[in-house]
């Protein structure tokens, strides 16, 4: 996995070399959780989080209407869980994971009077880098059931580190500056064989774990041509 770290970091720096533009991006995202099991009997009652991104942007027009465009971002993605199974008592389950993001999209655009409107899409080859996990009892007492995850990627995390997700999003461009607003869907399972909630489910049962992410972001472009 770290081969395949540096592997995207290098062609994300050869590709950028040869940009006609290179910017910066930051913004607001909601992330969507989607966990599921096998096991009958078990709710996830599952909330999104907020998080953020921040990174760079890369640009290059291919025609006078079609694009390309490559990202690598910085981004929070936080979710929670009100997790019951055969009990009363239920559990409060909440995550915090940072990930690499290197999007690469395609992109056409739809030129007005002042501004660009463009229409991007493709998929985003994600990295998970760090995150934790904190669990206690939803009672008066709230005892804690599971400590905070140093590792969540390691060889005994709960995560696979990588997720490969498809995007879509509308863009706004003046001048120098974007403005956008997209959805990105993973579309690997990235929980591991062993992988445990804070309750036990049955044995041999499977869990299931994708994430969606809403975002919105604002980027400022440097022509490189000038």
């Amino acid at each position: 996995m770290k081969k395949l770290f540096f592997v995207l970091l290098f062609l994300v720096c050869v590709l950028g070399a040869s940009a006609q533009r290179l910017g910066v991006i930051g913004g607001y995202q909601l992330n969507t959780p989607f966990p599921s099991t096998n096991a009958e009997g078990v709710n996830f009652n599952a909330r999104m989080g907020s998080g953020f991104h921040g990174g760079l942007l890369f640009d290059w027009d291919m025609t006078n209407r079609w694009g390309l465009e490559l990202g690598a971002m910085y981004s929070l993605r936080s979710s929670s869980y009100n997790l019951s199974y055969t009990s009363d008592t239920t559990t409060i389950f909440k995550r915090q994971v940072y990930y690499l993001d290197i999007p690469l999209h395609v992109y056409v655009n739809f030129p007005m009077k002042k501004w660009t409107l463009a229409v991007y899409a493709g998929p985003s080859f994600n990295i998970g880098l760090h995150g934790k996990d904190i669990a206690w009892e939803n009672t008066d007492m709230q005892k804690p059931v599971a400590l905070e995850t140093e590792n969540m990627y390691g060889d005994d995390g709960r995560l696979n580190r990588f997720e490969i997700a498809a995007e879509l999003g509308l863009t706004a461009k003046y001048k120098n500056y974007e403005v956008r607003a997209g959805y990105q869907m993973g579309l690997n399972d990235v929980t591991k064989n062993n992988y445990q909630w804070t309750l036990d489910l049955p044995v041999n049962s499977k869990t299931y774990f994708y994430q969606g992410e809403l975002k919105v972001s604002v980027a400022y472009l440097f022509d490189l041509g000038k």
